[in-house]
């Protein structure tokens, strides 16, 4: 992968490093980009599943463009010292979405508990106090496993926080793809027993 230049990412994080206001510049454009383009395949995702006039499609847009933007803003203003490569870089990226999505969601269901007392039983309240849950359950089993197995736990945020392809991922973690095909295998078959 490449910065929003013809340099890569790793030198540009090495030159942002040491004062150059230019490379900080194209790191939060690479940033902002990788973000975007993550959205954009979760839209595609989104259409080729539902069609393209539905409301999940739109909730999706609208989303997705609030996450890119907090991600964007939270890294903006995080004070970005232990980035040293590429690496480090996505890894950052991937726990900034998470935090995002698990601060959202606990606010979400905060807000669906005050107004469960005058729609309870709602269909659809019901559903999305489920889905609220069930992320922030993940969220506390990812941790354990962040604990007990970090290369898979950090082959799993990139997949699925940061959209990134099997081999990417084999290359940000020096490692084969055939082993990170075997660590999602075993991420998700370890989350869906702790969700059980």
């Amino acid at each position: 992968m490449q910065g929003s230049s013809s340099q890569p990412l790793t030198q540009i994080i090495q030159q942002w490093q040491t004062g150059d206001k230019q490379a900080e510049s194209q790191l939060y454009q690479f940033a902002y980009l990788q973000l975007r383009k993550i959205a954009q395949q979760e839209r595609a995702r989104n259409a080729e599943k539902y069609g393209i006039d539905n409301h999940v499609l739109a909730d999706s847009i609208s989303s997705t463009t609030a996450l890119i933007h907090d991600a964007y803003i939270k890294m903006s203003n995080s004070e970005l010292a232990d980035i040293e490569n590429k690496r480090t870089f996505f890894l950052m990226a991937a726990k900034v979405m998470r935090q995002i999505l698990i601060d959202n969601a606990r606010t979400l269901q905060a807000q669906k508990r005050q107004q469960l007392t005058t729609i309870a039983g709602a269909p659809d309240t019901n559903e999305r106090e489920n889905r609220f849950e069930q992320l922030i359950t993940i969220d506390k089993a990812l941790d354990s496993f962040s604990v007990r197995y970090p290369r898979q736990s950090n082959a799993l945020k990139l997949k699925y926080l940061m959209g990134m392809q099997n081999q990417e991922i084999s290359e940000l973690l020096e490692c084969s793809a055939s082993l990170i095909e075997k660590d999602l295998k075993f991420s998700r078959s370890w989350l869906q027993t702790r969700m059980a």
